[in-house]
């Protein structure tokens, strides 16, 4: 209930030391939305990360993560989180170090080591965490282009997802998330997409490669190269073209996406406008009419 009172609280930390791990497991879960970050409450939990029971040493890691104090004491207890004998607990623990802003050496080391553990959870936070994390050297993007040929479909996605927030444009990177519209799970394609658009680079071969995964039969896939394109500045006639397209799309999540797109490349292309307005005027009679519009809300007011 988001109740966060002194009484509150002190119940919560009485629940931490219950001898059913179901409560302190609870209790753990609730401390960590409650966002209390004394150094009452950091040291329960801090203590529960040495739990007999690993769902509570899972939930410990999780709440030490949200309540935002990086000290040393918490950075190291979740460092050796990551070795935990159980996947999930370095899985929590990762994902928390990712949360709690720490780049220190020791930190991003930690988490390439967790790049190769024997669990894929573990992998995948890793990924996840080194893209929040912000340390953007080569071996960082290194290890990431080789978890975009892991073998979980997960760890893929999250790499690709950890490149695309990292800002390396590099040839490599754009190359290796070409690749990755390929994979053969839509997530992965999605994250690939998204990065593409994150990153800047609007070269023929990025725009052609968008504009197929345009096309793709799965309509997330469509969602993101929609959002891609519309930020990477090209408002050739042929992207504008297949925006206008998708605002006929089967799926209401692609027709917005589309719309939103003409309305980005429309702030610095004096041509959209007018198509989009001769679009509409061509459709008159379209059950689709209505994503035009909102096409051209985008353009002439803007989206919040």
């Amino acid at each position: 209930l988001g109740n966060s009172s002194e009484t509150v609280i002190n119940a919560l930390l009485a629940g931490l030391q219950d001898d059913d791990y179901f409560v302190r497991w609870r209790a753990a879960d609730a401390l960590g939305k409650l966002g209390n970050s004394s150094e009452t409450v950091v040291s329960a939990l801090l203590a529960r990360l040495k739990d007999d029971e690993s769902l509570v040493r899972w939930r410990a890691a999780d709440a030490l993560g949200k309540l935002g104090n990086s000290s040393e004491t918490v950075i190291n207890a979740l460092l050796a989180g990551l070795q935990d004998d159980e996947s999930l607990v370095g899985w929590r623990a990762a994902e928390a170090l990712g949360n709690l802003g720490n780049s220190s050496e020791t930190v991003i080391n930690a988490l390439l080591a967790g790049l190769q553990d024997d669990d894929s959870f573990v992998r995948e936070s890793a990924a996840e965490a080194l893209g929040k994390l912000g340390n953007s050297s080569e071996t960082v993007i290194n290890a990431l282009l080789a978890g975009l040929q892991d073998d979980d479909s997960f760890v893929r996605e999250s790499a690709a997802e950890a490149l695309g927030k990292l800002g390396n444009s590099s040839e490599t990177v754009i190359n290796a998330l070409l690749a990755g519209l390929q994979d053969d799970d839509s997530f992965v394609r999605e994250s690939a997409a998204e990065a593409l658009g994150k990153l800047g680079n609007s070269s023929e071969t990025v725009i052609n490669a968008l504009l197929a995964g345009f096309e793709h039969d799965d309509y997330f896939v469509r969602w993101k190269a929609a959002e891609a394109l519309g930020k990477l500045g090209n408002s050739s006639k042929t992207v504008v073209n297949a925006l206008l397209a998708g605002l006929k799309d089967d799926e209401s999540l692609v027709r917005w996406k589309a719309a939103e797109a003409l309305g980005n490349l429309g702030k610095t292309s004096n041509h959209v406008l007018p198509t989009v307005i001769e679009w509409i005027e061509q459709h008159q009679d379209s059950d689709y009419l209505g994503s035009g519009i909102d096409a051209l809300w985008d353009l002439v007011v803007g989206r919040e």
